[in-house]
């Protein structure tokens, strides 16, 4: 049941991009900040697929990356380094927020209902920590090595430098943020089946939704005074 879930995750999440894509780039700078705070909010359950355990983020986060392949593709390098900064700006609002959110005391009548946010958000800081240095760290990298990639090949070999790009910068990831998150929660080895599952569900994901990138038929870049230059692909 779970893989089917999975699968189902992934499609909807693909869809997501392409849809903010398609509506432009404040839309698309919306998806991934509603990716980003799911992971914070929900990427600390265990789950397993395969046998094999792993946290709920993967997919999101793997959406992430191919979100900001559609901003460079479309709208340059200048949005793609500006992705950076949008997501750490979200992830930490959105921590400060419901931490200050829990701290409120709650009516007697919605006991239950406390006791529960408590609950779910707890790990929140721990999850949110981890988020900002593996993003910042990962997306960063992603980010540069994806530009450097683009001009070297000159624009060509699209599906290849999306996988190389995202297999490099999600082993980072994965070491920073399962490393952060739940290290000391669980045990070493199954930190490890935790990185090395979710690594692989996160390569695999972007092998089979890189080719949407191929939907993309313009690049808009601003030149020196400032006026944005369309160019057919």
């Amino acid at each position: 049941m779970n893989e089917l879930l999975l699968l189902i995750t992934a499609l909807v999440s693909a869809s997501f991009v392409v849809a903010g894509w398609k509506l432009g780039k404040e839309r698309l700078y919306s998806v991934m900040i509603v990716f980003l705070i799911l992971i914070t909010a929900v990427g600390g359950k265990i789950v397993f697929f395969f046998g094999h355990a792993t946290n709920t983020g993967n997919i999101f986060y793997a959406s992430v990356f191919l979100a900001t392949y559609f901003l460079i593709e479309r709208f340059g390098r200048r949005e793609g380094i500006y992705s950076i900064w949008v997501g750490i700006i979200a992830v930490l609002f959105f921590s400060v927020l419901a931490r200050i959110t829990i701290a409120l005391t709650g009516a007697d009548v919605t006991t239950p209902l406390n006791d529960a946010l408590a609950i779910a958000f707890g790990p929140v800081p721990r999850i949110a920590l981890a988020s900002l240095c593996g993003y910042a760290l990962s997306q960063s990298l992603n980010v540069y090595l994806y530009l450097s990639l683009k001009k070297r090949m000159r624009g060509r070999y699209l599906w290849l430098r999306a996988n190389i790009c995202n297999a490099i910068a999600q082993l980072l990831d994965s070491a920073v943020f399962f490393t952060i998150a739940f290290l000391g929660v669980v045990s070493f080895s199954d930190v490890s089946d935790i990185i090395f599952t979710g690594l692989a569900i996160k390569i695999v994901y972007m092998m089979f939704a890189s080719p949407l990138l191929y939907l993309n038929r313009f690049e808009e870049e601003e030149d020196s005074e400032g006026n944005v230059v369309v160019t057919l692909k």
